[in-house]
């Protein structure tokens, strides 16, 4: 079937694409492009200044700040921004969050877009492999499970990335509507959370 029927799009915006002339090519037109080619469309901006970082700052404290919030209202106690290094394991956690009353500790790794997935799932595992040194630190005591969640920005190239390497996935068994309930009620234990947040909600 032709691409640009598939697309919804107009024959002239593939040949576009094709030869790489974009001037006036929507993103919207690119991502249905993508789409129907069981692709996804990720956009990067090349900049010299500080501007487009403080921009991607900005954007990933917002999810940041958006699921604390939600933690804080499902009982969890919250800590930002945790900082650890254990014999040549550092890092930091978004957001590490504890539950008193299960003794519940959740590593949180918040991703305005989801790039290299390999190092996002790699590092969250290390995190939630130091889960006990972290609330150790943090005078939490000692958890009786470790859980690790991560919280990528309402995007539909997020959703697609999830989506299409499912696989790399599979341990965030409770998703969506599943994971919020269980952060009001985290009585079971979970193999990992996947919830998505908007940078641009409240």
């Amino acid at each position: 079937m032709d691409l640009a029927l598939r697309a919804g799009v107009a024959r002239d915006i593939v040949q576009r694409a094709e030869g790489r002339r974009l001037n006036g090519v929507t993103l919207r037109a690119l991502d249905q492009l993508a789409t129907a080619l069981d692709a996804f469309l990720a956009v990067d901006f090349l900049w010299r200044g500080a501007e487009l970082d403080r921009l991607i700052d900005a954007r990933h404290a917002a999810i940041t700040n958006i699921a604390a919030r939600r933690l804080e209202r499902c009982g969890w106690v919250v800590h930002p921004e945790v900082s650890f290094n254990h014999f040549g394991d550092r890092g930091r956690c978004d957001l590490v969050a504890w539950h008193p009353e299960t003794r519940t500790l959740l590593i949180v790794e918040v991703k305005t877009l989801l790039g290299d997935l390999q190092h996002v799932l790699g590092r969250l595992d290390v995190k939630v492999r130091l889960g006990a040194v972290i609330a150790r630190e943090l005078g939490l005591g000692r958890p009786a499970r470790v859980i690790g969640a991560l919280v990528p920005g309402e995007h539909g190239a997020n959703r697609r990335v999830i989506r299409q390497h499912d696989a790399l996935f599979r341990r965030f068994g409770t998703r969506g509507r599943q994971a919020i309930g269980w952060l009001r009620r985290p009585d079971r234990p979970v193999s990992g959370l996947i919830w998505f947040e908007s940078p641009d909600a409240g």
